[in-house]
């Protein structure tokens, strides 16, 4: 065996910043090169030793590194075998002087090493295109988001929004000759006062010529207009100018006809984290909305007519198609309808239903498996 020299002359940058760690464990350039960075050379050093160990269990590796000034023999290995590393000071340590323990232990330690940067490399790859899609979903989150708020704004531009008072006068030949009852008559009285919202659609059509409405609900943010069209598939993913955004826009079931009221109008729209469209809706589970009344009353203006409409339940579900079901073949059959949807509200409205009353259903999503559902019963159409 022979001794050999490190000649650190030709060593690159990366080379010669491991000059200490050539010194120390008397490694070779070609061997260093490979390794590439120390965390793989200590890496390498702790799987080595370990193989190194259950070839010699009777000698255990002594970890106290002999200085390297010492006269410590190097094994001379065939050049031509590039997978062999000469570390001396731990051979030497265990005294093993076979060359076939030192280059197995040495194979099977740079094997490992191999598989764990392939398996690194490739945990790098995978979290870095899913953080690559992480950031484009975020990134088209926010500009979708921009782009239904700047929809919002110019809406509110051209809706030219202002409220209009009713008088119990002027309504009552109306409700006369709308579904009404008693008990309808005495809440439209109650709540007969209230401004209704004036809406100009010819400007709202121009945008969109779908607009069938515009939707108040009190203690939300919910003040948008809704659209219609053949299915209840397109607004899902388009805005109010019909531009493609997963955010959607308010819409109301293709089965309805807002001049034609069925017994359950049903208007539908996104539940968003920011509120927009019906993520604010979630407001209306939490006590402190229940309990103010004036928050009990939804208002909707079309081109033709201004509606009250009167809150009597509100709750989560999960996805089903029972609470929008828009006609019923008779009265018992929307009578039991009724009774469901009462009982499933999370508050007591104590508002009287029957099989005269018509009812309007606001469907969202409350999260990933519910969906948010409110209803309200018409007590007032005011012709305009």
């Amino acid at each position: 065996m022979n001794k050999k020299e490190l000649h650190n002359d030709n060593t690159s940058i990366d080379d010669k910043s491991l000059k200490d760690v050539i010194n120390e464990n008397y490694l070779t350039l070609d061997d260093i090169k490979w390794l590439k960075k120390k965390r793989w050379f200590k890496r390498f050093i702790k799987i080595y030793k370990r193989e190194l160990s259950k070839r010699h269990l009777k000698k255990p590796v002594n970890n106290d590194i002999e200085d390297k000034n010492n006269d410590i023999e190097v094994l001379d290995i065939e050049p031509s075998n590039k997978e062999v590393i000469e570390i001396l000071d731990f051979t030497k340590t265990m005294d093993i002087t076979d060359i076939k323990d030192i280059t197995s232990a040495t194979d099977k330690a740079k094997k490992k090493i191999k598989i764990e940067k392939i398996i690194w490399s490739v945990v790098i790859t995978i979290c870095s295109i899913a953080l690559l899609i992480l950031l484009v979903i975020l990134i088209n989150w926010i500009i979708e988001n921009k782009k239904t708020e700047d929809m919002v704004n110019t809406i509110n531009d051209v809706a030219q929004l202002e409220e209009v008072t009713t008088t119990t006068t002027t309504t009552q030949s109306v409700l006369e000759v709308t579904t009404t009852t008693k008990n309808a008559m005495t809440d439209y009285e109650k709540y007969a006062n209230m401004n209704m919202i004036n809406v100009n659609f010819d400007n709202l059509k121009n945008i969109n010529p779908d607009t069938v409405g515009w939707l108040y609900v009190p203690g939300t943010e919910i003040n948008y207009p809704f659209v219609q069209t053949i299915n209840n598939d397109y607004y899902l993913k388009h805005s109010f100018d019909k531009s493609s955004n997963k955010k959607g826009w308010v819409f109301l079931d293709f089965r309805n006809n807002i001049d034609n009221l069925s017994k359950n109008t049903v208007l539908y729209a996104h539940g968003l984290v920011n509120n927009q469209m019906f993520g604010s809706m979630r407001r209306t589970i939490k006590k402190s909305w229940y309990e103010n009344k004036s928050n009990h009353i939804i208002k909707i203006s079309t081109p033709s007519t201004y509606q009250y409409w009167q809150v009597f339940s509100v709750y989560t579900i999960k996805p089903e198609s029972y609470y929008i079901t828009t006609d019923f073949n008779t009265d018992d059959e929307y009578n039991n309808f009724l009774n469901e949807l009462k009982k499933r509200s999370v508050y007591n409205f104590n508002v009287s239903l029957t099989t005269n009353d018509k009812i309007l259903t606001l469907s969202s999503c409350y999260d990933d498996e519910k969906r948010m559902v409110l209803h309200a019963k018409l007590i007032s159409i005011i012709n305009k």
